[in-house]
This record gives C-alpha cells, sequence and structure tokens, in this order.
C-alpha cells in the first residue's frame, strides 16, 4: 500500500526534459542521477531520503514526426505530504507537453494541501499503525517492521515493538498517541516530509532522526568519510532545526554524542527534549543481513564492503576498521542441480561442530593460522540451504573474541519464505 502518483506526456527535445530537470534541481537543491546505468534515456530527480524520487524515462516514437513519449512516477509515502506536493510541482516545471498525471490523491488536479492530509495521507497512517499493532496484540509477531527497505539490514527483535525508518516505538505507546493526541501527532513524529515547503524545522528534524535511527554507526568520525559525513549532516540538520523553531523538541542526548564523535563542539541552545522510549540508533545493537537466503547477524558498527580479489571474484566483508575487529567474511556458491552438501575443508578444524538450523544447517570449527609471521584466529563456517553453500571466515586476532563470534555463528540461519508479513511496506501493490 502506498500513496504516489504515475504521469505520462510528451517531449520534442529529451536534451531540454534533462535541462529543464537540472535547472530544478539545482535552484531547489535536488540531487539528479540516471535511473538505470544502462540506459541514457531515464532519470531520478531526488527531492529527500526515504524514497523522495520523481523516476522517469522516455522513448521515440514512431514516425517521420514522431516526438519523444515520457513515462514516470513518485511514491510520496513513507517520505510524506511535503514531498508530494513538491514533486507535483516539480513536475509542473518540467515542460511536459500533453501531461496526464493519475494522482490517487488528487492533488495534482485540486492543490488543497489540507484536503490531500484528511483524505489520504492521515488515514493511510492511521491504518498501518493499527495493522502492526493489531498483528502484535495477536501474536502473529513479536516485532514489526512499518515501512521499513526489505533491502536493508534488520534491526534487533525488540518484542513488542514498531520498528520505523525514524524510530522504534512500542506498539502500545503508538496506541496512546492515537488516542490522545490524534493523527496529527503521530503524523508530525513518523513523516518525513510532513509540512509544505522545502525546509522547516521538523523537516530538519526528523532528517537527522532517519539518520541517527537508521543510517548512523555511532563511531567516530576519523574511523571513515562516510562516518565523517553522517555525523556532520546530523549536527547539522538538529542545529538548523533549533535555529529555525526553538521551541521544537529534539534529540539532544544523541546529538551531544554525535558531536563527540565528530570532535565538534555542541552548539544546541537551551530547549526541549524530544520524548522517545528508545534512544536512537538501530546500528548500536546486532543487526540481520540478507546475502541470498542467508541471514547474518553481526553488530551493527561494523562497516560492509565489497572486498575484490584477482580475477575479478570477491567477497562480502563486515568490520570495525578502529577496533582492530573480527573480520566476516562471506562466499556464496549455487549448485546447477540438486542440494548443496558441506565439504571437506573444515574436517580438520578444532571444535567441529554440526546442526541443523531453520532453513539449512550449519559447520563450523576454528583454526590457528600464521600470516605474515603474526598468529591470527579464524572461525570458519559453511551454511546449507537448499542448493546454496555459504562459506563464512572470520579472522580475529584474539582468541578471546572466539565466544562471541560463535555466539553469533548460533545466530545464522535462512529464510527460505517470504517475510513481508512481519514487515509492513510502503510501496506499490500490484
Amino acid at each position: 500500500m502506498s500513496i504516489g502518483f504515475t504521469f505520462t506526456g510528451k517531449v520534442k527535445k529529451p536534451e531540454a526534459l534533462v535541462a529543464s530537470a537540472k535547472k530544478l534541481a539545482e535552484e531547489r537543491r535536488y540531487g539528479l542521477s540516471s535511473w538505470d546505468p544502462m540506459k541514457e534515456n531515464a532519470l531520478n530527480i531526488s527531492l529527500c531520503p526515504l524514497g523522495g524520487l520523481i523516476q522517469m524515462s522516455w522513448r521515440k516514437e514512431g514516425g517521420l514526426f514522431g516526438q519523444w513519449a515520457v513515462e514516470g512516477c513518485c511514491y510520496s509515502t513513507p517520505a510524506g505530504p511535503g514531498l508530494h506536493k513538491a514533486a507535483v510541482e516539480a513536475l509542473d516545471g518540467l515542460g511536459i507537453q500533453k501531461l496526464a498525471v493519475e494522482d490517487e490523491t488528487e492533488y495534482f488536479q485540486h492543490r488543497d494541501f489540507d484536503r490531500m492530509l484528511r483524505e489520504h495521507f492521515h488515514p493511510w497512517l492511521k491504518t498501518l499503525v493499527e495493522m502492526s499493532c493489531q498483528k502484535i496484540s495477536e501474536g502473529d509477531c513479536a516485532q514489526m517492521c512499518l515501512c521499513w527497505d526489505l533491502d536493508s539490514y534488520m534491526p534487533e527483535d525488540v518484542p513488542g515493538t514498531v520498528v520505523t525508518p525514524v524510530g522504534r516505538f512500542s506498539a502500545q505507546r503508538l496506541r496512546e498517541i492515537a488516542e490522545t493526541q490524534g493523527v496529527e501527532a503521530m503524523a508530525e513524529r513518523f513523516f518525513l516530509w510532513y509540512h509544505p515547503g522545502k525546509r522547516d524545522a521538523l523537516y530538519d528534524r526528523q532528517v537527522a532522526l532517519n539518520l541517527l535511527w537508521e543510517l548512523c554507526y555511532f563511531a567516530p568520525s576519523s574511523r571513515h568519510e562516510e562516518d565523517a559525513s553522517m555525523n556532520k549532516t546530523i549536527c547539522d540538520n538538529l542545529e538548523m532545526a533549533a535555529k529555525l523553531d526553538p521551541s521544537l523538541p529534539l534529540p539532544r542526548k544523541a546529538y551531544k554524542e554525535v558531536c563527540e564523535l565528530a570532535g565538534r563542539q555542541p552548539a544546541l541552545p537551551d530547549g526541549p527534549e524530544l520524548e522517545a522510549e528508545f534512544e536512537p540508533g538501530y546500528r548500536k545493537g546486532l543487526v540481520t543481513y540478507s546475502i541470498g537466503p542467508l541471514r547474518l547477524t553481526i553488530p551493527g558498527l561494523y562497516r560492509y564492503e565489497r572486498e575484490q580479489w584477482e580475477g575479478g571474484k570477491g567477497c562480502d566483508m563486515w568490520c570495525d576498521e578502529t577496533s582492530l575487529s573480527p573480520i566476516w567474511r562471506v562466499n556464496g556458491y549455487k549448485m546447477n542441480s540438486g542440494a548443496a552438501a558441506f565439504t571437506p575443508v573444515l574436517a580438520d578444524d578444532n571444535d567441529l561442530t554440526e546442526h541443523e538450523i531453520k532453513g539449512g544447517a550449519i559447520r563450523y570449527g576454528w583454526r590457528e593460522c600464521d600470516e605474515g609471521g603474526q598468529t591470527v584466529y579464524q572461525v570458519r563456517a559453511e551454511v546449507i540451504t537448499g542448493p546454496s553453500l555459504f562459506v563464512i571466515t572470520v579472522t580475529h586476532l584474539e582468541a578471546e573474541d572466539r565466544p562471541g563470534i560463535v555466539e553469533l555463528m548460533e545466530k545464522i540461519f535462512a529464510q527460505t519464505q517470504d517475510i513481508e508479513k512481519q514487515t509492513i511496506q510502503a510501496i506499490k501493490e500490484e
């Protein structure tokens, strides 16, 4: 379920469309990128985080005087009604002829923002919250993910809670907000871009909350340029929010924590703290990554990289560079026919353990080895699930790290069924 619009139209020259998009992006500080790197006839205009994209493509019509047919879409949930308004206004400025817009909110036609809120965004949010709370109360699942990107990691399970891109809430708390404060209060806390207009204090706060909860590693800025950029953006947005509206509640404790990580002097004036049941930061705990059917649970602090080997091969790798943490490497293989089986590679490893897991089986052990005159340790594992074999190697410097690594090995499982019943998405239903 989602809210959004689709559109079609024509242009005489795609170059003019691209030029209009570039001008719009420069004037309003939007991002611009190719929709598909393999195509030159597709474009993304990025208006905000949380999927705030206008996607469009074009193709040449037949005939001697054929024009270029344009089509595109924008899904404005979960980012919010402010995105919907901005996307419609962006569409106005692209110079598309014979423009036809299918907008389920009808905002493109009536341009009444308050009406769009009342008739579409408020009911949409209320329905999603009721659905998630009901599933938890009925015992269908311990935790619900609301509008969570299925291609991202999954946060650690906390029974009775709802995971969103801007924070974790108990189902009980969401019910209390709905019953005592109304849907407007829920909307201000949930949507990234709630008010009309490009930038206000609430928008800046919500962007910072999304970064704090979903993307921030809570690592020193010196660790990696990604951490430095993340920490700076969070602080900048919260300071701007305080400047625009000193009375707006902000996550001040988290702000001071990120300032310390960034080596930055806190600059927020005195003001109210944003009340919350949980401290920001899914990555402060364990997170679960999907590699095909494999589900790997490791500390959220670890950064991911694709390690490249000679011959164009490589593996998925996670580690924390600043702490000389264990380095997790994962490779996946798939049988052309039949089910995968364990190999003899681990036969001589110490404390070899083998047992069934959800969706498959695992075998793991450990060994001591020498790398350039230095003693290092490796916990090695194989996971089989259907036709797939996954090889996992965890290299570490201290023998004392092994029990924690083994504990994480025991959390590995294979997901062979659809997980969408635990996740309420904001995507278009086909």
